[in-house]
């Protein structure tokens, strides 16, 4: 699951370009996840200049996403 330390976010929105899915997107109150979209790709966490994204993962929720690809 894609975590975001809202608190580290400088809303520099550069993780929205980078989504390939559209599972972000910056608000005049801030970063909004739509986590039902993420893909869980890294593409953000990867870009975020200050680690403000990051992936939580664990084994089911790893083993509830393969299934869904399948």
């Amino acid at each position: 699951m894609l975590q975001l330390e809202e608190k580290l976010c400088g809303e520099c929105g550069g993780c929205v370009a980078v989504c390939p899915v559209g599972a972000l997107e910056l608000l005049s109150y801030g970063l909004k996840v739509k986590r039902d979209l993420c893909n869980l790709c890294e593409n953000c966490v990867i870009f975020c200049p200050v680690g403000a994204l990051r992936l939580e993962t664990i084994n089911s929720e790893i083993s509830s996403f393969s299934q869904k690809r399948t």
